[in-house]
């Protein structure tokens, strides 16, 4: 297979070559990752300015430090550098993408492009926001384990797959529905006559959600969908007569 691996972290990070390292022998491989954190990106593209390319030398496989967004780079993987993959895998990020972290979440946009571009996608997360090495090693070797399985299920167009990792020796696996919480306190604190997002992260969460297995031990894995339409509430309105 033909695996585009990036992320939002930096072309450098651990985590996303403690995955690739994994991949490079059995696949055709190439990573394709922002030249500096992008965190906190979320789905934007670098519209207004114009964006340069490195190649990164001293790696057993193709890297490239894109000088972009974490969506900037499987674009421009997938019409410039690594065309025609077969799948994207971005991660493995420094910190939890659970819950309503998704919204905001470099990492898992990057995977969402995967899925809008019709390629099988995967954002993997490791929650914790101090992890060593052996936590992104192991985090990896659980996906390379389950990758054929991951692979082998058929997903709907434009769907995908977010699986984050708890910060200790998992107990197990939960396939499970994302939250849609509040998990952080949404304020600004004053700095220097500037102010810098808070993101207090809350200790309750609700139950069978991502965020609460996960934060107590488990690897969750949620199918999520680029498709944001409200079904129930387009019903409801198609059912309506309007004034013109």
């Amino acid at each position: 297979m033909r695996i585009l691996f990036t992320n939002d972290d930096g072309y450098d990070s651990i985590g996303l070559h403690a995955v690739a390292d994994l991949f490079c022998g059995g696949h055709e491989i190439a990573v394709v990752a922002p030249s500096t954190q992008r965190s906190g990106y979320s789905h934007s593209l670098s519209m207004h300015a114009p964006v340069t390319c490195e190649k990164i030398a001293g790696y057993d496989y193709p890297v490239f430090a894109l000088d972009g967004t974490p969506v900037d780079c499987v674009k421009f993987a997938y019409t410039r550098l690594f065309p025609t993959p077969d799948i994207v895998v971005s991660g493995i990020n420094r910190g939890r993408n659970l819950g309503s972290d998704v919204m905001y979440s470099g990492t898992v946009s990057a995977a969402s492009e995967g899925a809008y571009l019709g390629l099988k996608s995967f954002a993997l997360s490791l929650n914790s926001v101090e992890p060593r090495e052996d936590s992104y090693r192991a985090a990896a070797k659980f996906f390379a384990r389950n990758f054929d399985k991951l692979c082998s299920i058929e997903l709907p167009k434009g769907s995908m797959f977010n699986i984050n990792f708890p910060s200790g020796k998992p107990k197990g696996v939960k396939a499970a529905k994302m939250s849609i919480d509040i998990a952080f306190d949404d304020a600004y604190n004053p700095r220097d006559g500037k102010y810098m997002y808070k993101g207090a992260k809350r200790t309750e969460y609700r139950e069978d959600t991502d965020e609460m297995f996960c934060e107590n031990g488990y690897v969750t894995i949620t199918p999520l969908t680029i498709d944001r339409t409200d079904r129930v509430t387009l019903e409801k309105i198609s059912k309506e007569k309007f004034e013109l």
